[in-house]
């Protein structure tokens, strides 16, 4: 395998020792951060105040545009509405969480765990891969009804060997 060469302006720890304006100066004319190498190695990147503002301010609008509220896909009853409220208050449209973190919340919520002894969780990502969702069931029953939640999502690769996250797309109630 050869050498990368990075398409962005790159520094050493030992010149940030020396002149850290400099660095910031770089990254000023470049408008983009610098890269840090300690022993050839990346050990950060260095940002104007500029830069980084405008960063988080991008992440802001980036988070107020993903995370809404879960809407209606499907009608809801009037007398499931309270339950409805619940599911969008508890998982936000665009948000990633891990399986086992939406069996705890939907459990929370009344409805029956998909957990089931070892590996209720691979299970659980089994399902979401196979249908695109995870179906849940309403403890109780609401005018001799079941009620059952889908969960529409997409699962999530962020690290090596960590394969329990989705990323949810819509809620829907349904009544049977």
């Amino acid at each position: 395998m050869g050498l990368r060469k990075l398409d962005v302006p790159t520094s050493s720890i030992t010149e940030v020792k020396k002149s850290p304006m400099d660095v910031f100066a770089q990254a000023r004319k470049a408008e983009t951060g610098v890269y840090i190498f300690n022993r050839e190695k990346i050990a950060g990147v260095m940002l104007t105040k500029e830069q980084y503002e405008a960063l988080v301010e991008e992440l802001d609008t980036l988070r107020d545009t993903l995370y809404q509220p879960v809407e209606r896909e499907l009608p809801v009853p009037e007398e499931l509405e309270e339950l409805a409220t619940a599911l969008r208050t508890t998982l936000a449209k665009g948000s990633v969480i891990s399986a086992r973190y939406l069996d705890e919340r939907m459990v929370a919520t009344g409805f029956i765990t998909k957990k089931t002894g070892f590996g209720g969780v691979t299970e659980m990502m089994k399902e979401l891969e196979d249908t695109g969702k995870i179906i849940y069931q309403l403890r109780r029953r609401e005018h001799n009804k079941v009620i059952y939640a889908e969960i529409f999502g997409e699962p999530q690769e962020f690290q090596r060997g960590s394969a329990d996250k989705l990323m949810i797309r819509k809620v829907n109630l349904i009544e049977r």
